[in-house]
């Protein structure tokens, strides 16, 4: 799914997925002035083969869910960056398709130093706030930023 095109419930395309943990999609918007947004993964709709479905629209999008960091890779799944591991990666419900996009644009994303404090980060990437566990972190998405 990385470089697919992702739509808001208003059908507006707001980016291409540019990387993927397991409680967020980032999506990647502009090619000069670059926005990034991470949407948690509850807020998905679903893959209809083409294009990559949100429950919400623009508006919020734009408003809750703004980050300006480019996706860590050994925090998320990103093209080319074997760090991240498949155990990870979320099931994204099947859904019918509702319209027929191909797109494809190139990730620009520079290195990285890895250190052991970057390895085993569970942070959420909207506030920045650490966590002792996976599921806290879950917690946190579904109470603070739904």
């Amino acid at each position: 799914m990385i470089n697919e095109s992702v739509h808001t419930r208003d059908d507006v395309d707001i980016g291409d997925v540019d990387a993927v943990n397991r409680h967020f999609i980032a999506v990647k918007r502009g090619f000069i002035h670059i926005h990034y947004y991470y949407i948690p993964i509850y807020k998905v709709e679903g893959w209809d083969g083409n294009v990559l479905w949100l429950k919400i629209e623009e508006y919020e999008v734009i408003r809750k869910y703004e980050v300006d960091k480019v996706p860590d890779p050994y925090r998320y799944y990103v093209k080319d960056y074997p760090y991240y591991t498949f155990d990870y990666y979320p099931v994204l419900p099947t859904i019918p398709s509702k319209l027929i996009i191909q797109s494809s644009y190139p990730n620009s994303l520079t290195a990285t130093t890895v250190t052991a404090e970057n390895l085993n980060v569970i942070q959420c990437d909207l506030c920045n706030s650490r966590f002792g566990s996976e599921d806290e972190l879950s917690n946190h998405l579904s109470k603070d930023h739904n």
